[in-house]
């Protein structure tokens, strides 16, 4: 028996002509610049919090210094030196004058100077008296 000898054309999955190799040259362009623009991206936001954590540095740096200035100026030589340099005649309260503020603005309970003082406001000298007349009320 005589053999089909029939030349069989076997066909690839994909074919590429001029105009595949066209589309493969500009799809690999686009996502080439696709991939450019978001690199340049990143490097200009990379930049950008750079110069942001420079600037907290700095603000960091400028800001313990001048919490270091301030706790100085506050030591008690110095409010003393500065009192006497301007001619003020002042004195540090004593412990029992001073009173302790909650953080509502009200006195701290349990303290003798709150008593003192709110004596002191229902006599009319001191500015905690409230004003006679019309009472103020918050809301």
């Amino acid at each position: 028996m005589r053999k089909n000898r029939r030349h069989v054309k076997r066909f690839s999955r994909f074919k590429f002509g001029a105009t595949g190799i066209v589309a493969l040259i500009v799809t690999s362009f686009i996502w080439l610049m696709i991939y450019w623009m978001l690199d340049a991206q990143c490097t200009s936001i990379m930049r950008e919090i750079g110069k942001a954590e420079n600037q907290v540095k700095l603000l960091d740096a400028e800001y313990g210094r001048e919490d270091a200035k301030w706790n100085a100026m506050k030591t008690r030589e110095r409010l003393d030196e500065k009192i006497t340099r301007f001619g003020l005649a002042m004195q540090s309260p004593q412990p029992d004058q001073v009173i302790r503020m909650m953080a509502n603005g009200k006195p701290a309970p349990g303290q003798m100077a709150v008593a003192r003082a709110q004596a002191r406001a229902r006599t009319g000298n001191m500015a905690l008296a409230a004003p006679r007349g019309k009472r103020q009320t918050r809301r």
